[in-house]
């Protein structure tokens, strides 16, 4: 199984239609109530991005502050309706719930997370979970899979879940403020065979590096996203299945 590749910088800068020419992945923030900041997209917008962009462009919708917290409350509500909608009108590959380091291992926490993946429908749009804090690799992986979420991973650092669908988040932490050729090579290689992999690039050089995964993914035998002889398939959601070997 060879995987088509999803690239995309952090943020949007510009017209939608020009950053489409560059990546292929845009991660879109949906917050609600007293969250919500001027320079998060109406649902209006929303709907003329999807229709200026390709359709092989895909968009990954990331929840806002009150629903990521996992706390019950009217806020969270309006922020998960916001998502539903806004996953409708992208026609979004991808759900991001980044829960923070407040949301710790307890049994509470992850009933609360379990409830929030049943909310959410998954049945054509990956559930992405990328928890912080105290969660250790092999139990949010082994937690994921319960959840059949997709474990979002900075693939620098962890080793990348086995699964048919990754997702990565490619850090600027401490000295690192932009991926070589060779690093990015090592993450082609600990992707491995799966049939979709979705990568966020964090720094401020990300078009760079874009360029360069890309050539390296098709030096590796890896088809990119609007590549010719493929075929746009919107599939159910996946089980991320544990990955015990560690890149060397």
């Amino acid at each position: 199984m060879t995987p088509r590749w999803h690239i995309g910088a952090k943020d949007l800068r510009g017209a939608i239609s020009s950053y489409a020419k560059r990546f292929d992945l845009l991660e879109v923030r949906v917050a609600l109530g007293d969250s919500l900041e001027k320079t998060e997209p109406s649902l209006a917008t929303l709907k003329r991005w999807r229709k200026a962009v390709p359709p092989h462009f895909d968009f990954a919708v990331v929840a806002g502050p009150h629903l990521s917290s996992a706390r019950a409350s009217d806020l969270a509500q309006k922020e998960l309706d916001g998502a539903r909608a806004a996953i409708d009108a992208l026609q979004a590959r991808c759900f991001v719930l980044r829960t923070p380091a407040e949301v710790t291992p307890t049994q509470l926490w992850r009933s609360r997370i379990g409830k929030l993946v049943e909310s959410v429908p998954h049945d054509v749009t990956h559930f992405v979970w990328d928890p912080a804090g105290l969660w250790e690799l092999d139990d949010a992986a082994s937690q994921a899979r319960s959840f059949e979420a997709v474990l979002a991973v900075d693939p620098a650092h962890d080793a990348v879940p086995r699964g048919p669908v990754a997702y990565l988040r490619l850090r600027a932490l401490g000295a690192t403020r932009s991926f070589g050729a060779a690093a990015l090579d090592r993450i082609v290689h600990a992707v491995g065979a799966r049939r979709d992999v979705y990568a966020v690039i964090e720094t401020d050089t990300a078009l760079q590096e874009a360029k360069c995964l890309r050539s390296l993914a098709k030096t590796a035998g890896s088809p990119v996203a609007g590549s010719g002889g493929l075929h746009r398939v919107r599939p159910r959601a996946d089980i991320v299945v544990r990955d015990d070997e560690q890149e060397e």
